[in-house]
């Protein structure tokens, strides 16, 4: 990508840890900004990341801002964040294979056709 490339920064994040569960988030902001992109939109949900995505509405605003164009993709901590389910990871396959959205994390970044194009080492 390209720097000044648009995201929407999404986590879900459990809120049983409270405030020890943002630094993942600011892990990701740093990771936007190492590499010369843009966070347009933050959206954060506080649920158990392994239920569904289906009721949470920082999710929702964050497919949406995509949607709108606000954004060429989505970034987040962990992929697990954007769907630990099945079913959600269908959806955001379908999803992003309708909208051509980037999806990128510290980690990895997974192409439209829902291939990981290219992956990080921990170190």
């Amino acid at each position: 990508m390209p720097p000044g490339t648009r995201l929407v920064l999404y986590a879900c994040l459990p809120a049983s840890l409270g405030e020890a569960a943002d630094h993942s988030v600011a892990s990701a902001r740093r990771y936007v900004a190492d590499a010369g992109w843009e966070a347009v939109e933050t959206h954060v949900d506080r649920a158990a990341p392994f239920e569904s995505r289906a009721l949470c509405e920082g999710w929702h605003n964050a497919l949406a801002a995509v949607e709108q164009g606000k954004a060429a993709g989505i970034v987040t901590p962990l992929l697990v964040m954007l769907g630990h389910l099945e079913g959600d990871r269908a959806n955001l396959a379908a999803w992003q294979a309708r909208t051509g959205a980037l999806i990128t994390t510290p980690w990895a970044v997974v192409d439209a056709a829902g291939a990981t194009v290219a992956r990080r080492s921990a170190a």
